[in-house]
């Protein structure tokens, strides 16, 4: 167990060393693996609600401005129609009031309406003056024509003015109440040619020009509205663009995550077949990461290693083994020859003891003939 533990020690140690000098991007090569992977999927993600996020934004810049345009075209219109609308009320007040000279209450109920819608349409004018009053220099017109028509309605505006002050005094003067017959007669004749002269050009003319500005701003309005379609359709380009530019982003980084997680496992399962079908010991697996797969690289090294010296020493064992083989079979082959030396000699010693026997058997049979 010890000696396990020294060698993930050395193999930790070896991974740092190479790390340090080869690796330039030690800090992510020093992540485990899951931690790579981790930060991987947030890189992606990141990128992916980063890139959607910023063409959401940039599509609804355009959008908005759009329908900015188009809200001040709507506000413009409007504002137009209600001082069209007080100059109309003005007009068929002032003909109902010369109809109800001969009847007093009804004409004071309308001189009351007149009255009011006076007040309504100096209102409406100075709220439309505060938008386009010639000394306003910060106002941003949509286009020359709108120019031209509000600086033509607001030199017009002096003569409507005045008509405004002469309908208040003439009517005002001429309240059938305080009048007599013959008077009120008078007084119709007079409001008939005040009606009919050349105030009539006036509130005419005035009455134009709120036109013209009119069909000004509803063609800017149809224009707001097409730009408005073209932002929508901008938006959603953007918008698509934007999201395939991060799905690709977000795919060329997974693609080089998984490589450098990927790449250090195939080169070690490489080394490892190599070792294992060619029997080359001498190979050593490239430690590229200090993850996991950094230290697994640095023990099969330290495991390759120690195979190989252990195949080392094997081999100078059975060289050794040899060695002692071949001296003790030449040790046996002297000892045989000694043997067969000796039985040699013990075999002439027993032949000649033999003959020499025979020999004396022999004397011995002829001295007893």
């Amino acid at each position: 167990m010890k000696r396990h533990s020294n060698f993930d020690e050395l193999a930790v140690g070896e991974s740092n060393h190479r790390l340090q000098s080869t690796n330039s991007l030690y800090w992510f090569s020093r992540l485990k693996v899951g931690q790579k992977i981790g930060i991987g999927y947030g890189v992606l993600l990141s990128i992916a609600v980063l890139g959607t996020s910023i063409g959401f934004l940039i599509a609804d810049r355009y959008q908005n401005q759009a329908q900015k345009r188009e809200q001040a075209a709507i506000e413009k219109l409007y504002q137009i129609s209600q001082l069209k609308t007080s100059v109309f009320r003005v007009r068929t007040t002032q003909h109902q009031l010369l109809l109800y000279m001969d009847r007093p209450n009804l004409w004071q109920e309308n001189y009351a309406a007149l009255v009011e819608y006076v007040a309504q349409a100096r209102q409406v004018w100075s709220e439309f003056g505060a938008n386009y009053s010639i000394e306003n220099t910060t106002i941003i017109y949509d286009s020359v024509d709108e120019q031209k028509a509000v600086y033509r309605l607001l030199r017009n505006y002096k003569g409507f003015s005045a008509y405004l002050k002469r309908t208040e005094a003439f009517f005002r003067d001429n309240n059938p109440r305080k009048l007599s017959a013959d008077e009120i007669e008078i007084a119709r004749t007079q409001l008939f040619n005040f009606m009919h002269g050349s105030s009539v050009f006036l509130v005419d003319e005035f009455l134009d020009d709120i036109k013209s500005l009119k069909e000004v701003i509803v063609k800017e309005y149809e224009q707001s509205k097409q730009e408005l379609r073209r932002a929508e359709k901008l938006r959603l380009q953007i918008i698509l663009g934007s999201l395939l530019l991060s799905i690709a982003i977000a795919t060329l980084l997974a693609i080089y995550t998984s490589r450098a997680i990927a790449r250090p496992i195939q080169a070690l399962t490489h080394v490892a077949q190599q070792v294992t079908e060619e029997s080359n010991f001498n190979l050593q697996a490239p430690v590229t990461t200090n993850d996991e797969v950094g230290i697994l690289a640095s023990s099969l090294n330290r495991l390759i290693q120690e195979v190989q010296q252990l195949i080392k020493i094997q081999k100078d064992a059975n060289e050794q083994l040899e060695v002692y083989s071949q001296v003790l079979e030449k040790k046996v082959r002297e000892r045989t020859r000694e043997l067969n030396e000796k039985n040699q000699r013990l075999e002439l010693a027993l032949e000649e003891l033999r003959h020499t026997q025979a020999q004396l058997l022999q004397s011995e049979h002829n001295n007893e003939s």
